[in-house]
Formats: structure tokens, sequence, C-alpha cells
């Protein structure tokens, strides 16, 4: 058996068509579904992009212990353990946050990695180019340099087949031209697309939209609160369709790129005995929820508590519920559902079952192999957040996205000692046998509320029951930190999550 892992990056399930999307093109995605099998419950485990690679390539849950970073030297990464069983092991990725120091570790471990560079501010092209384009100077305008450094890297850019996706796509398909007929092989093919910029080509800058405004931008600021609030400042509902327009057709363009690698399998007949995975780390934002910009407040938040664009908490399920479709020749197939939960962490697990490889016990990770022969599944919870924020569950029927109290000090757990100096060593992971350092974090007198809703609300119209049934949220309080306490969750994250 071989395994063809596919990761999308920031890839929203309610743009797809085998979840119901009748709007955006994606012909070859729905081709899997047709032929697999599709998760209806797969969500989130850490956020944002490195914190979900570690939980997929590790199986170990992160963002209770800490955040975006490195492999840590206790980790077991999932291509290493293939290696070690037999399995050739090979990447194609155009996710440079993989080769930046606060990433590293990752790649090392595949027999074989392919790195297409330049996306988003990858630091690589230094040509000044001094006729910017006015998509450009749009980006720049509340993103300074950003724009610039991305340009830099697709100025040679000539058509469709120069773009990020095409290129990852065609090099994988290459690569099975290679290595089709290797006995057992695990291929990981890696698009940041559908990452911003969402800069794309004709025909899909325009493939959703009429409206091609100069001035729009195609990359709006979240993470900086500041810039944040001057675009909401200024931009209009207009613009806000627009890009929803541009991430659009960045999928139709991965959708179409994804085609080659089908193309692959079908001439190495590679359907009958290889496992195929798809799926991303998380969804992505893109202001639908905003029905009025006078809906916005101070920080920049809409009339949902949702920052507009981007992964921060609250995680509602509009980007938390992500896209699961999976092939298998031998098992569970032909256009079916699983409504079963899952969550990004089970993925571990999965590959190196389907693959003949040990899993150890000290992961967080439980393999979706059973599922696809009709059992049961193993969580009745699952839960997912970011490092230093909330932390948010669903039990199937309802979603709490629980608030945490910023006062309440709290740590990170690594190997590595930060450059701040300050910290304690000890055993402080269950199930490590590793010291790793406990470095504090910092805090703050905010409080950040709860929201309680229904899961099957409709997406970007979900209504906070957390006032008119306190029953529940205290049910779920309760079954959320039975479950991050059997996790091995530090101590401090009780009091700071207010469980």
């Amino acid at each position: 058996m071989n395994v063809i892992f596919i990761l999308i990056d920031s890839c929203n399930r309610h743009y797809l068509s085998p979840y119901g999307c009748k709007t955006v093109k994606t012909p070859n995605i729905e081709q899997l579904a047709y032929r697999g099998v599709t998760f209806t419950n797969h969500v989130i485990g850490s956020a944002p992009c490195m914190p979900a690679r570690r939980e997929m390539m590790t199986g170990r849950r992160e963002f209770l212990w800490r955040g975006w970073g490195h492999i840590e030297p206790f980790d077991q990464p999932i291509a290493g353990e293939l290696r070690k069983s037999g399995a050739l092991t090979q990447i194609v990725t155009d996710h440079y946050h993989y080769w930046e120091n606060n990433a590293h570790g990752y790649l090392e471990h595949f027999n074989g990695s392919e790195m297409i560079r330049g996306h988003e501010v990858d630091y690589w092209k230094t040509e000044l180019q001094p006729n910017e384009p006015d998509w450009v100077k749009a980006i720049n305008k509340h993103r300074p340099g950003w724009g610039s450094t991305y340009y830099r890297n697709v100025a040679h850019f000539k058509g469709e087949e120069d773009f990020f996706s095409p290129t990852v796509f065609r090099k994988a398909a290459e690569w099975l031209d290679e290595n089709h007929n290797r006995e057992r092989f695990f291929l990981q093919i890696e698009s940041f697309d559908a990452h911003e910029p969402f800069h794309v080509p004709e025909p899909y800058k325009s493939m959703y939209t009429n409206d091609l405004n100069p001035n729009y931008t195609c990359w709006p600021p979240y993470q900086n609160q500041d810039q944040r609030r001057a675009f909401l400042a200024n931009t209009s509902m207009g613009e806000l369709a627009y890009i929803r327009a541009q991430y659009q057709g960045k999928l139709s363009m991965i959708d179409k790129a994804v085609g080659q690698v089908w193309a692959a399998m079908d001439k190495y007949s590679l359907w009958s005995n290889t496992m195929v995975i798809l799926t991303t780390d998380h969804g992505h934002e893109l202001a639908e929820a905003v029905h009025s910009l006078d809906e916005i407040d101070g920080e920049g938040r809409d009339r949902t508590y949702r920052i507009p664009w981007g992964k921060q908490h609250p995680h509602y399920l509009s980007h938390a519920n992500i896209p699961l479709i999976v092939w298998h020749p031998d098992l569970m197939h032909g256009g079916k559902k699983i409504d079963e939960l899952t969550c990004t962490c089970d993925l571990y697990a999965t590959v190196l079952e389907a693959l003949g490889a040990e899993v150890s016990e000290h992961t967080h990770s439980r393999s979706i192999m059973p599922l696809l022969n009709g059992e049961k599944s193993r969580h009745e919870l699952t839960y997912w957040g970011t490092f230093g924020q909330g932390i948010c569950c669903t039990d199937g029927e309802y979603v709490l996205l629980q608030g945490y109290d910023c006062s309440v000090p709290y740590f990170w757990y690594s190997a590595l000692m930060d450059k701040g100096g300050k910290g304690e060593v000890g055993n402080f992971i269950p199930g490590v046998d590793s010291l790793v350092w406990k470095l504090p974090r910092g805090s703050s007198s905010y409080k950040f509320p709860s929201i309680l809703y229904r899961r099957d609300d409709p997406l970007f119209a979900e209504r906070n029951i957390i006032d008119e049934r306190p029953d529940i949220a205290a049910s779920m309080r309760k079954r959320l930190k039975e479950l991050i306490t059997r996790d091995g969750c530090p101590p401090e994250q009780i009091d700071r999550l207010m469980l």
C-alpha cells in the first residue's frame, strides 16, 4: 500500500462542491469524493499553520503546551517512523515556513524533498521591481512592504503554470512518473495555496466577480490590530466581495492542478494500491458574517465576535470544521459520508497504520482506519485552539467556544530555551521522558467571553445560547476539562481557560 497525502492550506470546506457548494468549481476534488469517503465532522486541532503541521506530523497535541515552532527532540516525526518501517518518503511543497529558523526540523526526516520558493513573504528574490502594478500598491497600503516582497518573487511569472499550486502538483506528478513502481511510498503534496495573498491569473481572477477595481487588495491585514482597524475604516462591501472572489478563484486553480496527480494515478493504475488523503490545516474567515461595515467594533471584530479574516479565536466551525476526503481501495468508498468526530491529530496514526508502521502509545493520535471499516469514532468530544488564546470543543451537537482569563500566567513547554533566558527545567509533559523548559508567557487583565451554539446552526448566523442553556455549557466544560486533563494538559491552563 502507498499513501498520497494532499494538504491544501487554508481550504474552506464550504467552498468545495463535495460539501454542498454550488458556485465554486472544484471538479477534481469532487471526483475524489465521488470515488472515496467524505468526512463531515473533521475538525482542526492546533492552529494556525505550523501548530497544525506538528499535530499531523508527530501525533502530539500542541496548543496547550506551546505555539508555532520546531519539531521537538522527543517527537517521532511521521516521515522518520515510516522510513524505519521501510517506506520511501517524499514531500513536495511551497510552504516556506518549513525552512525558517522558528519552524525547523520537519523536512529532514523525509528521504527526499522538493521545495518551491517564493510564496507569501518568502525571502527569495532580491531584484528591485520599480514598476509595481496597482494590486501590489493596494497590498502595501495596509501591509507596508509585504506586497513588494511578494511581487519580487512573482514578477517573472508568465502564466498559470508558473503559479505556486500548479507548480507543486506538477512536481508531484513528475515524482510519480519516476517512483510509481516503488513498493511502498508516502508522498506528501503540500500546497501553501489557498493561503493569502489571493493572487491569481486569469481566468480565475474574474471567474467569480465582474468588479475588478484596481484599488482593491487581494491580501487584507488581520494579524496586526492597527492595520486591521485602518483597513476596515477604509474598505467597502464591494472590496470584501472581491477578496472572496479571488480566494474562490484560487481554489479553482488548485483544483485544476490536483488533476495532474489524478492523471498520473490513472496512468500508472495507482488507485488500486494507493490510499489518498486530502485535507487542510484550517479554514480562513473571509468576512462572510459581515452584513454591514457598521457592525465592526473598535477591535476590528464583527457582530459574531469574529475577526473578519484569518483563523484566530474564537474558532467557529466556519474555519475549524475542515475538509477530509479519503480514498482507500480496500475499505469503505463509493461516495459515502462519515459523520463521526475526527480531528487533525488523528491523521498521524492513520498514515502509520495504513503503511504498516507502529504507532507509539504516547501520541494523542487515533487512527481513522476503523471508521473506514464502519466502526464508531473514539471521540465523544474533540477540542481545538491556539496557544495563549481560548479553547473550543464539540460533541457533534453543540459547539463551545470557551473564553479565557488573560490575567492567569501560562507557560511554553519546549526542549529549546528561548532568548528570554527565564524559566525552569523539569519533566513537565506526561509521557515524555525528556527534560523540557517551562518558560513564562505574558498576561493581562482581559477576559474573553464564551460562546455556545448548536452544531447545525447556519454558518455565519450562529446564535449564542450560552445564557439560555447554562446546563449544556456546564456539561461541556466538565467533559472538556476531563478530556484535556487526560491528555496531560498543564494545570495552569485549567485556570486560564476558566474550567
